[in-house]
C-alpha cells in the first residue's frame, strides 16, 4: 500500500515508479534499485562475474501475486550455491567402554 492504494494490480513498471518516489524522501540507509532492461542471459553473465546472488526477471507488465508465478524468474549463480559435505561418524556405546 502506498498512501492508503492498493497496488497490486499495478503492472510492475507502476509499482517501481511509486516506490522510487517514495524512498526519495525516506532515510539515506534506504535504497532503490534501478532495474535493468536488456537480454536477461547477457545480465546474468554479468551478475555472476561481478560475485552477485543471481538476478530475479520480473514481466515489467504483471499484477502482483504472492508465491511462485510464471511471471517472474530468480537464476542464481554457481557460485553463490551452498556446498554441504556430510560427515559420518560412529559413535561407540558408552555401556560397552
Amino acid at each position: 500500500m502506498a498512501r492508503g492504494d492498493d497496488l497490486r494490480r499495478d503492472p510492475l513498471e507502476v509499482r517501481k515508479a511509486t516506490l522510487a518516489s517514495v524512498l526519495a524522501k525516506a532515510d539515506p540507509g534506504i535504497r532503490f534499485n534501478e532495474h535493468i532492461e536488456g537480454d536477461g542471459a547477457t545480465v546474468f553473465r554479468h551478475a555472476c562475474k561481478l560475485g552477485l546472488e543471481g538476478i530475479v526477471s520480473k514481466r515489467k507488465d504483471s499484477p502482483y501475486r504472492s508465491g511462485r508465478s510464471p511471471d517472474w524468474l530468480k537464476m542464481k549463480s554457481a557460485t553463490s550455491l551452498v556446498k554441504f559435505f556430510g560427515v559420518y561418524v560412529t559413535l561407540a556405546d558408552p555401556a560397552s567402554s
